[in-house]
Protein backbone atom coordinates (compact mmCIF):
# COMPACT_ATOMS: atom_id res chain seq x y z
CA UNK A 1 0.00 0.00 0.00
CA UNK A 2 1.38 3.38 -1.02
CA UNK A 3 1.08 6.37 1.32
CA UNK A 4 1.66 10.12 1.43
CA UNK A 5 3.65 11.53 -1.53
CA UNK A 6 3.20 8.34 -3.53
CA UNK A 7 -0.51 9.10 -3.66
CA UNK A 8 0.19 12.66 -4.84
CA UNK A 9 1.17 12.56 -8.51
CA UNK A 10 1.73 16.31 -8.57
CA UNK A 11 4.52 16.02 -5.98
CA UNK A 12 7.85 17.03 -7.66
CA UNK A 13 9.59 13.88 -6.42
CA UNK A 14 6.69 11.49 -7.09
CA UNK A 15 8.14 9.69 -10.11
CA UNK A 16 11.67 9.27 -8.76
CA UNK A 17 10.52 8.05 -5.36
CA UNK A 18 7.88 5.65 -6.73
CA UNK A 19 10.38 4.16 -9.18
CA UNK A 20 12.87 3.65 -6.36
CA UNK A 21 10.27 1.97 -4.14
CA UNK A 22 9.36 -0.47 -6.92
CA UNK A 23 13.02 -1.36 -7.44
CA UNK A 24 13.59 -1.93 -3.73
CA UNK A 25 10.54 -4.19 -3.43
CA UNK A 26 11.85 -6.35 -6.26
CA UNK A 27 14.88 -7.27 -4.17
CA UNK A 28 13.87 -7.12 -0.49
CA UNK A 29 10.89 -7.99 1.68
CA UNK A 30 9.96 -4.78 3.49
CA UNK A 31 7.36 -4.04 6.14
CA UNK A 32 7.59 -0.29 5.60
CA UNK A 33 9.52 2.23 3.54
CA UNK A 34 9.95 5.85 4.56
CA UNK A 35 11.10 8.80 2.49
CA UNK A 36 12.57 11.94 4.09
CA UNK A 37 14.31 15.01 2.78
CA UNK A 38 18.11 15.12 2.74
CA UNK A 39 20.30 17.97 3.99
CA UNK A 40 22.79 17.14 1.24
CA UNK A 41 22.02 19.16 -1.87
CA UNK A 42 22.96 16.46 -4.39
CA UNK A 43 20.54 13.90 -2.91
CA UNK A 44 16.83 13.51 -3.73
CA UNK A 45 16.24 12.15 -0.25
CA UNK A 46 16.64 9.34 2.26
CA UNK A 47 14.97 5.94 1.86
CA UNK A 48 14.62 4.18 5.21
CA UNK A 49 13.62 0.56 4.65
CA UNK A 50 12.26 -1.61 7.48
CA UNK A 51 13.18 -5.18 6.56
CA UNK A 52 10.57 -7.85 7.24
CA UNK A 53 11.22 -10.66 9.71
CA UNK A 54 10.39 -13.03 6.84
CA UNK A 55 13.19 -11.62 4.69
CA UNK A 56 15.91 -14.08 3.70
CA UNK A 57 18.40 -11.25 4.18
CA UNK A 58 19.07 -9.84 7.64
CA UNK A 59 18.97 -6.04 7.67
CA UNK A 60 22.74 -5.88 8.25
CA UNK A 61 23.30 -7.88 5.05
CA UNK A 62 20.99 -5.93 2.77
CA UNK A 63 23.66 -3.39 1.79
CA UNK A 64 25.76 -6.21 0.36
CA UNK A 65 22.74 -7.81 -1.31
CA UNK A 66 21.69 -4.53 -2.93
CA UNK A 67 25.15 -3.12 -3.65
CA UNK A 68 24.45 -2.74 -7.38
CA UNK A 69 21.12 -1.01 -6.79
CA UNK A 70 22.73 1.37 -4.29
CA UNK A 71 25.66 2.03 -6.61
CA UNK A 72 23.37 2.85 -9.53
CA UNK A 73 21.09 5.17 -7.54
CA UNK A 74 23.42 7.50 -5.68
CA UNK A 75 20.79 10.23 -5.88
CA UNK A 76 19.24 8.50 -2.84
CA UNK A 77 20.63 7.60 0.56
CA UNK A 78 19.59 4.14 1.79
CA UNK A 79 19.14 2.98 5.38
CA UNK A 80 18.11 -0.53 6.36
CA UNK A 81 16.80 -1.58 9.76
CA UNK A 82 14.37 -4.09 11.19
CA UNK A 83 11.74 -3.61 13.87
CA UNK A 84 13.81 -5.16 16.67
CA UNK A 85 16.76 -2.91 15.88
CA UNK A 86 14.54 0.21 15.85
CA UNK A 87 12.94 -0.78 19.15
CA UNK A 88 16.34 -1.30 20.80
CA UNK A 89 17.81 1.89 19.37
CA UNK A 90 14.90 4.01 20.58
CA UNK A 91 15.58 2.68 24.09
CA UNK A 92 19.15 3.95 23.68
CA UNK A 93 17.97 7.40 22.70
CA UNK A 94 18.54 7.11 18.96
CA UNK A 95 16.74 10.09 17.39
CA UNK A 96 17.12 9.04 13.74
CA UNK A 97 13.72 7.34 13.68
CA UNK A 98 11.96 10.36 15.17
CA UNK A 99 13.13 12.41 12.19
CA UNK A 100 12.86 9.84 9.41
CA UNK A 101 10.13 7.38 10.38
CA UNK A 102 7.18 9.57 11.29
CA UNK A 103 3.74 8.97 9.75
CA UNK A 104 4.33 11.83 7.32
CA UNK A 105 7.43 10.07 5.92
CA UNK A 106 5.71 6.69 5.42
CA UNK A 107 5.41 6.00 1.68
CA UNK A 108 4.88 2.22 1.59
CA UNK A 109 3.41 -0.25 4.06
CA UNK A 110 3.03 -3.96 3.47
CA UNK A 111 -0.50 -5.26 3.85
CA UNK A 112 -1.27 -6.08 7.48
CA UNK A 113 1.81 -4.35 8.84
CA UNK A 114 1.91 -1.41 11.25
CA UNK A 115 4.11 1.67 11.12
CA UNK A 116 7.30 1.23 13.15
CA UNK A 117 6.60 3.97 15.69
CA UNK A 118 3.93 6.27 17.02
CA UNK A 119 5.43 9.37 18.60
CA UNK A 120 2.35 9.76 20.78
CA UNK A 121 3.33 6.55 22.58
CA UNK A 122 6.88 7.69 23.35
CA UNK A 123 8.04 9.57 26.44
CA UNK A 124 10.18 12.50 25.33
CA UNK A 125 12.02 13.06 28.62
CA UNK A 126 12.99 9.40 28.88
CA UNK A 127 14.12 9.34 25.24
CA UNK A 128 16.25 12.50 25.49
CA UNK A 129 17.78 11.36 28.76
CA UNK A 130 19.21 8.35 26.92
CA UNK A 131 20.25 10.53 23.96
CA UNK A 132 22.26 12.82 26.24
CA UNK A 133 23.77 9.82 28.00
CA UNK A 134 24.94 8.23 24.73
CA UNK A 135 26.23 11.53 23.32
CA UNK A 136 28.16 12.23 26.54
CA UNK A 137 29.67 8.74 26.48
CA UNK A 138 31.24 9.23 23.03
CA UNK A 139 32.29 12.81 23.84
CA UNK A 140 33.91 11.62 27.06
CA UNK A 141 35.85 8.91 25.20
CA UNK A 142 37.27 11.53 22.85
CA UNK A 143 38.20 13.89 25.69
CA UNK A 144 39.79 11.16 27.80
CA UNK A 145 42.01 10.00 24.95
CA UNK A 146 43.11 13.61 24.41
CA UNK A 147 44.74 13.85 27.83
CA UNK A 148 47.98 12.47 26.41
CA UNK A 149 48.17 14.98 23.55
CA UNK A 150 49.94 17.77 25.43
CA UNK A 151 52.60 15.39 26.75
CA UNK A 152 53.44 14.00 23.29
CA UNK A 153 53.25 17.39 21.63
CA UNK A 154 55.47 19.03 24.23
CA UNK A 155 58.07 16.28 23.75
CA UNK A 156 57.83 16.68 19.95
CA UNK A 157 56.68 13.11 19.55
CA UNK A 158 54.74 13.97 16.40
CA UNK A 159 53.73 10.38 15.66
CA UNK A 160 52.04 9.78 19.00
CA UNK A 161 50.57 13.30 19.10
CA UNK A 162 48.96 12.74 15.71
CA UNK A 163 47.79 9.27 16.72
CA UNK A 164 46.04 10.69 19.80
CA UNK A 165 44.29 13.25 17.61
CA UNK A 166 43.33 10.51 15.16
CA UNK A 167 41.66 8.53 17.93
CA UNK A 168 39.84 11.62 19.15
CA UNK A 169 38.57 12.26 15.62
CA UNK A 170 37.33 8.69 15.43
CA UNK A 171 35.06 9.10 18.46
CA UNK A 172 33.81 12.47 17.22
CA UNK A 173 32.85 10.90 13.89
CA UNK A 174 31.17 7.98 15.67
CA UNK A 175 29.16 10.42 17.77
CA UNK A 176 28.19 12.53 14.76
CA UNK A 177 27.25 9.48 12.67
CA UNK A 178 25.01 8.16 15.41
CA UNK A 179 23.28 11.54 15.69
CA UNK A 180 22.60 12.08 11.98
CA UNK A 181 22.66 8.58 10.48
CA UNK A 182 21.26 6.46 13.28
CA UNK A 183 24.22 4.07 13.15
CA UNK A 184 28.00 4.23 13.20
CA UNK A 185 31.06 2.34 12.03
CA UNK A 186 33.99 1.24 14.24
CA UNK A 187 36.41 1.70 11.33
CA UNK A 188 39.78 3.16 12.34
CA UNK A 189 40.37 5.17 9.16
CA UNK A 190 39.35 8.82 9.45
CA UNK A 191 39.08 8.95 5.65
CA UNK A 192 36.51 6.16 5.84
CA UNK A 193 34.69 7.78 8.77
CA UNK A 194 34.39 11.06 6.87
CA UNK A 195 33.03 9.33 3.77
CA UNK A 196 30.62 7.29 5.92
CA UNK A 197 28.89 10.37 7.29
CA UNK A 198 29.20 12.47 4.12
CA UNK A 199 25.91 11.26 2.62
CA UNK A 200 24.04 12.67 5.62
CA UNK A 201 25.95 15.78 6.57
CA UNK A 202 28.03 17.65 4.01
CA UNK A 203 29.64 19.87 6.65
CA UNK A 204 31.11 17.08 8.80
CA UNK A 205 31.59 15.01 5.65
CA UNK A 206 33.91 17.72 4.38
CA UNK A 207 35.92 18.21 7.57
CA UNK A 208 38.97 17.61 5.41
CA UNK A 209 38.36 19.03 1.95
CA UNK A 210 39.58 16.40 -0.50
CA UNK A 211 39.72 19.04 -3.24
CA UNK A 212 42.27 20.93 -1.16
CA UNK A 213 45.69 19.31 -1.61
CA UNK A 214 46.96 20.38 1.81
CA UNK A 215 43.95 19.01 3.66
CA UNK A 216 43.99 15.83 1.62
CA UNK A 217 47.63 15.25 2.57
CA UNK A 218 46.96 15.95 6.25
CA UNK A 219 44.12 13.41 6.22
CA UNK A 220 46.43 10.83 4.65
CA UNK A 221 49.07 11.48 7.33
CA UNK A 222 46.49 11.03 10.09
CA UNK A 223 45.67 7.56 8.79
CA UNK A 224 49.36 6.80 8.27
CA UNK A 225 50.02 7.58 11.94
CA UNK A 226 47.28 5.17 13.01
CA UNK A 227 48.65 2.39 10.81
CA UNK A 228 52.17 2.85 12.13
CA UNK A 229 51.14 2.77 15.79
CA UNK A 230 48.64 -0.08 15.48
CA UNK A 231 50.21 -2.20 12.74
CA UNK A 232 53.85 -1.15 12.60
CA UNK A 233 53.53 0.15 9.05
CA UNK A 234 56.28 2.73 8.71
CA UNK A 235 54.82 6.16 7.99
CA UNK A 236 56.48 9.11 6.37
CA UNK A 237 58.06 11.66 8.70
CA UNK A 238 55.61 13.90 10.51
CA UNK A 239 56.08 17.49 11.62
CA UNK A 240 54.70 19.99 14.12
CA UNK A 241 52.81 21.88 11.39
CA UNK A 242 50.75 18.79 10.55
CA UNK A 243 50.03 18.14 14.22
CA UNK A 244 48.96 21.72 14.92
CA UNK A 245 46.77 21.88 11.81
CA UNK A 246 45.09 18.61 12.80
CA UNK A 247 44.52 19.87 16.32
CA UNK A 248 42.79 22.99 14.98
CA UNK A 249 40.54 20.82 12.81
CA UNK A 250 39.69 18.64 15.79
CA UNK A 251 38.58 21.62 17.88
CA UNK A 252 36.48 22.90 14.99
CA UNK A 253 34.78 19.53 14.57
CA UNK A 254 34.17 19.17 18.30
CA UNK A 255 32.18 22.41 18.24
CA UNK A 256 30.28 21.39 15.09
CA UNK A 257 29.22 18.04 16.56
CA UNK A 258 28.01 19.79 19.71
CA UNK A 259 25.97 22.20 17.57
CA UNK A 260 24.41 19.25 15.71
CA UNK A 261 23.56 17.63 19.05
CA UNK A 262 21.87 20.79 20.33
CA UNK A 263 19.90 21.24 17.11
CA UNK A 264 18.68 17.64 17.16
CA UNK A 265 17.46 17.99 20.74
CA UNK A 266 15.51 21.17 19.98
CA UNK A 267 13.96 19.71 16.81
CA UNK A 268 12.80 16.62 18.71
CA UNK A 269 11.17 18.82 21.35
CA UNK A 270 9.30 20.63 18.59
CA UNK A 271 8.16 17.36 16.98
CA UNK A 272 6.81 16.05 20.29
CA UNK A 273 5.12 19.37 20.97
CA UNK A 274 3.37 19.22 17.59
CA UNK A 275 2.12 15.73 18.45
CA UNK A 276 0.76 16.94 21.78
CA UNK A 277 3.26 14.75 23.58
CA UNK A 278 5.75 16.27 26.02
Amino acid sequence: MYCNILTQKEHPKYRAVKKMVKILLEFVEADCIYFSESDVEQKIGIMTVVISRESQHYYDDVNDHLWKVIENHKEFVFCFFNRDCIKDELKRGNLFFIFHCKETELIYKNSGQKAVLDIRNLKMKKLLKQTRKRYSMWASESNTIGRDFRHHNRNENHLMALYVLQQQFRYLFINASWLVKGEWTPHQSISYQQKYIGEFNSCIGNTFDLNNEKEKRVLEKIDYACNEVQWGEKAESLDAETVNYTHEKLEWMRKEVHVIFGEKIEKVKEIFKNHGNR
